[in-house]
């Protein structure tokens, strides 16, 4: 996120460290690949971004990342360059104004032509923007031109946008969405053009922190918010904005603490409803018990903090956020889940209905009144990500879109109206 439910950028030095298998892989028929983020923040988009430069870096495939200008992004732009990308900053996009904007264009297509890419990977938090960059990628480079969204599409589209995104589909070799469910969000409200559509699953990487090094991070956060350690403590890493079901969860906090006073919740993110979310917690009598820990640049010390990362988004699919958190052995509570999702009810976590604050404290107090249950979620959500949900696993099935973009072939495996992966233990239902 800024750090967006996606995420914020992770930086633990372990969790960067390449795996040796991938770095003993031979050089690939992708040679060099060109990321542009059009970020408004940093955030979960972000982080697999740069996971993804790292994991590529490894495999000595050459990385070309595209940032926009403003400061926000300098510790994001620190980071990329750390990991072995050629990091260029221009706003490829509105947002410095029309004329500023065809500036930066002009020197994105010097860049692309001297870098000569054999794919361009733009990457966006919805079906907006890009057009430009697509358009100048697919002219005047002989690359794949790929496009992840990260989000799904605005339930209604004006007229405007769904022609822009008609256009931009058609600069495409290939579209990616980051789950089949948002994939068939897509395909309803806006429709699709490009003459490929590739699902692939988010991943993070796995972090070599040991369970003693976790435990005197989960004391030292929880000190220095004044949270007792006997304290089961809620939370989440998430842009504090609209459309991530924060006043739900507000909502269902305050039911828990009535029931069990000694829960307190810690939101870990910064965003324009902040003012808001803390007049509401006044307004619920929980304000006392609801922490702002505010943007960190490494949130995963607060998630270490942790009984249990709870995510009420309405709509959404493959945050970044909860991959980060049950790969550290954090039991999660989301409002989806189903087929190729990363919780499977009652196996990796638990599953409450969106918008509905009772439901959501339901489930929160089964986390309450069961250590053993918390425990064992953990242990099966950090098993299950490391084997399904990796950024090694990631990397191979983007390298499969990229190698077959430009021939119009896409593995079969990735195919975005594919039936969805059954998910381990035949559990996909949501409870």
């Amino acid at each position: 996120m800024i750090l967006d439910s996606h995420t914020a950028v992770s930086r633990s030095t372990h969790a960067a460290r390449p795996s040796a298998q991938s770095a003993q892989r031979s050089r690939p028929a992708i040679a060099r690949v060109t990321l542009v983020l059009q970020s408004v923040a940093s955030g979960g988009m972000e982080a697999h971004c740069l996971s993804l430069a790292r994991e590529f870096a490894a495999r000595v495939i050459a990385v070309q990342v595209i940032l926009p200008a403003a400061g926000d992004f300098d510790a994001l732009s620190g980071a990329f360059a750390s990991a072995g990308a050629a990091v260029v900053r221009l706003d490829t996009d509105r947002r410095s104004g029309t004329a500023a904007q065809i500036v930066a264009l002009a020197r994105l297509a010097t860049v692309l032509c001297r870098f000569r890419p054999d794919a361009i990977h733009l990457h966006t938090g919805g079906a907006t923007g890009g057009l430009a960059v697509l358009a100048i990628g697919r002219v005047l480079t002989s690359a794949g031109i790929v496009h992840t969204e990260h989000d799904v599409p605005a339930v209604r589209s004006s007229r405007r946008a769904y022609r822009t995104r008609r256009l931009a589909d058609r600069f495409l070799h290939a579209l990616v969405a980051v789950s089949r469910r948002n994939a068939g969000l897509r395909r309803e409200r806006i429709g699709v053009f490009a003459p490929q559509f590739a699902t692939v699953l988010n991943g993070v990487p796995v972090p070599d922190t040991s369970a003693s090094d976790r435990a005197a991070v989960r004391f030292r956060i929880r000190r220095t918010l004044g949270i007792p350690p006997s304290a089961i403590l809620f939370g989440c890493v998430v842009r504090l904005a609209e459309g991530k079901g924060l006043d739900t969860l507000l909502r269902a906090f305050a039911s828990v603490h009535d029931a069990a006073p000694s829960t307190r919740l810690v939101l870990v993110g910064d965003g324009p409803l902040t003012a808001r979310l803390r007049t509401l917690s006044e307004q619920l009598g929980i304000l006392d018990a609801v922490h702002f820990a505010g943007y960190q640049s490494d949130p995963s010390p607060y998630v270490d903090a942790l009984d249990s990362f709870v995510l009420a988004v309405p709509s959404g699919s493959m945050s970044i956020a909860l991959l980060e958190a049950m790969v550290r052995g954090v039991p999660p509570i989301i409002t989806f889940c189903g087929p190729e999702e990363a919780v499977i009810p009652g196996h990796t976590g638990l599953c409450a209905p969106p918008n509905d604050p009772d439901a959501l404290a339901s489930a929160m107090l089964q986390l309450v009144q069961n250590g053993k249950l918390r425990e064992r979620l953990g242990r099966n959500a950090r098993t299950h990500v490391v084997r399904h949900f990796s950024t090694a696993r990631v990397a191979d099935d983007l390298l499969g879109v990229y190698a077959g973009a430009r021939r119009g072939v896409l593995p079969a495996r990735l195919r975005s109206d594919r039936q969805p992966v059954p998910s381990p233990n035949g559990r996909s239902r949501c409870h």
